[in-house]
């Protein structure tokens, strides 16, 4: 038989799975100098194929050795090698291919798994990148790439490549929770609660996704959403209807006093559930939960940061710190931190407590990216201020009324706003939407706002049908009385309310800028290129310095009416300050408008990091908090003491 027609006979005898002929036809030309390397590669395929991996590693590695630019080779090698356990030495055997011929992409694709193998998420992405490319329609090269992009924490760019995967296999509800947490890393909270959403609407009713969007709607402060999607949870697990706190406590704890062991998903779930019940300050029900729990076994160390919670709630500063030193700082660094400035500052020590938010914001995963969109924001502010003057504001063509203005309540953050909506939501004429993105919709449709004035009437009533279109999804149509508008940082935006809302009321909420940056500094937000400006107390004031810029700017140039309500002034007499602003809306002066505590609780959740302070009685602490800490503001003072005596306080 000769060399060619033997070589082809040992090809087919391996096909047909006749693994021991073909072996002894390769092995024959082997021992007669015939074909070394087609033998070595096929000898290799037959001594992986008969489970003998290391042995086929080394003949396939001699056919590379022996023709080392031939790249089905290459391939087979890299492959044996991962299924060896080897991905490193793969990996270098998968050397990136210049060409994306089928047998180079074969060796990309081996180069994507081994780097995948390795955690070298940046190997991983430039090669599922390329096979992307060459294959647009596959839906599991777009959810590697989109794995090893979140590797990279690149979560702009993992969004874009888990939604090509969701868009390819909508069915697949894993993809849609990866694409929910890369869009929530990227900041955009919203976009990932509706994903999340619509994927449940859609008929995938996974229990996981359901806490999932708890989880999101509760950072996002949308509380009441987050309770409702608990109860939806509880229900598919345990079936009937509509749940209430006990049920939400059964979930979390089911199990826990029968055959399911109390594992860390376990104790995840009562964690996620104490923070929400901690967070609508349902309190009794929170108690309930954690004695449950303590009751059941679980450690008390594995709930450290909700006893904590209570402890420090009920005035017990010494044993909240006992309690959180107990659980690792790791398992959520930023949350840690953040109660354990809370505790030091109840506690009095206020070097600490500031030490605690800077370990809060350090812990904060991809803090430089975020601060670079802090910046970028505040520059955007700046350009639109710049282009803000007395002649740009002349030419501002106002609409005429369609319907009933909303009014709008504005401020810097941390200025008082949800204490002083609390106070207002106590009106039966009045219908407060807090921090809902209406005036973001009519933003979107007029595009650069530094070309206000040019913007067509006709654009500008889009711009407003799109604002009302939105509202309409938090006000019942049938309400009659007035709508209030509160999103502190609407503040920016007086020159659109300007156009749309000519007749408008804007009360402005002003606290001494000091204690407002210190308040934000102190306060872990849900991140979004706004609130990142808080993850730096130099970024802060100078977000503070450009925002009062553009506001006083527009507030002096546009003919609107703006009153002022001084957070200070609330605190010390409730009622001198709430009747010239309730007279200011148009509305009737009732004295229980004061009862803001009963207000605070019967609203049930608070969509602001500042539910805590609202449902408690007014205190004057947080009035000069930031004197105690006037040794770590000093580098700030110079940017914001200017303004404390431009807004009239006395240092």
């Amino acid at each position: 038989m000769q060399a060619n027609s033997r070589t082809a006979e040992a090809i087919s005898a391996f096909r047909r799975g006749e693994l021991d002929r073909a072996r002894a036809l390769a092995q024959a030309q082997l021992d007669d100098g015939q074909g070394a390397a087609e033998m070595h590669h096929l000898l290799g395929l037959i001594e992986c194929r008969d489970g003998r991996i290391e042995s086929g590693v080394g003949h396939l590695r001699a056919a590379v050795d022996a023709e080392p630019h031939n790249i089905p080779y290459r391939v087979m090698l890299a492959r044996a090698l991962i299924d060896a356990g080897r991905a490193q030495d793969a990996l270098e055997i998968a050397v990136a291919p210049k060409e994306t011929s089928p047998a180079g992409l074969a060796l990309w694709h081996a180069r994507a798994e081994a780097a995948q193998l390795l955690v070298d998420h940046a190997v991983a992405a430039e090669a599922w990148k390329i096979l992307c490319a060459a294959r647009p329609d596959d839906w599991r090269m777009w959810t590697s790439y989109g794995e090893a992009l979140v590797g990279l924490e690149r979560w702009d760019e993992a969004a874009l490549a888990l939604r090509q995967a969701a868009a390819l296999n909508p069915a697949d509800h894993e993809i849609h929770k990866n694409l929910a947490a890369a869009l929530t890393k990227a900041g955009l909270h919203v976009e990932a609660a509706e994903l999340l959403r619509n994927t449940l609407d859609s008929g995938h009713d996974h229990v996981s996704l359901r806490l999932m969007l708890a989880r999101l709607y509760a950072d996002l402060g949308r509380n009441e959403e987050a309770m409702d999607q608990f109860d939806k949870a509880a229900s598919t697990v345990l079936g009937g209807g509509r749940g209430d706190s006990g049920r939400l406590i059964e979930i979390a704890l089911d199990g826990a006093a029968g055959e399911a062991p109390i594992d860390d998903a376990r104790i995840g779930s009562v964690r996620e559930l104490a923070m929400l019940f901690e967070r609508t300050s349902r309190n009794d029900a929170l108690r309930e939960l954690l004695d449950d729990a303590l009751r059941l076994g679980i450690p008390e160390e594995r709930i450290g940061y909700p006893l904590a919670s209570i402890a420090l709630r009920d005035g017990d500063a010494a044993r909240a710190k006992a309690l959180l030193l107990a659980e690792p700082a790791a398992d959520d660094p930023v949350r840690w931190h953040a109660l354990m400035a809370r505790i030091a500052e109840a506690d009095g020590d206020s070097a600490t407590a500031f030490a605690e938010a800077e370990a809060m914001h350090d812990a904060v995963p991809d803090r430089a990216a975020w601060l670079r969109r802090g910046e970028g924001y505040i520059e955007k502010i700046q350009g639109f201020a710049a282009a803000v003057g007395p002649e740009w504001v002349r030419r501002l063509k106002p609409l005429s009324p369609s319907r009933r203005s909303p009014a709008f309540l504005v401020g810097f953050p941390r200025s008082g706003t949800t204490l002083l909506d609390t106070f207002l939501m106590g009106h039966p004429e009045t219908c407060i939407v807090e921090e809902q993105q209406m005036l973001n919709a009519a933003e979107k449709v007029i595009g650069d706002y530094a070309a206000l004035p040019e913007t067509r009437a006709q654009q500008v009533e889009q711009a407003r049908a799109a604002y009302f279109a939105e509202l309409d999804r938090h006000v019942d149509p049938d309400f009659g009385g007035l709508v209030i508008d509160k999103l502190p940082l609407s503040m920016l935006g007086l020159p659109l309310i300007y156009r749309m809302f000519p007749d408008a009321r804007v009360i402005f909420a002003q606290r001494h800028p000091c204690d407002v940056v210190l308040s934000g500094f102190m306060q872990g937000f849900a991140l979004n290129d706004a609130m990142a400006c808080f993850l730096d107390l130099a970024l802060a004031a100078q977000f503070y310095d450009t925002a009062m810029g553009l506001f006083w700017k527009a507030r002096e140039l546009l003919p609107l009416n703006v009153r002022t309500l001084v957070y200070e002034e609330l605190i010390a007499d409730p009622e001198a300050s709430l009747k010239p602003i309730i007279a200011f809306l148009g509305l009737e002066w009732r004295p229980e408008l004061l009862d803001h505590r009963a207000t605070a609780i019967a609203r049930g959740a608070i969509s602001t990091p500042s539910y805590d302070q609202v449902v408690r009685p007014l205190s004057k602490t947080p009035s000069g908090r930031w004197r105690r800490y006037r040794e770590q503001l000093e580098p700030v003072l110079p940017v914001l003491l200017p303004w404390a005596e431009r807004l009239g306080y006395a240092d």
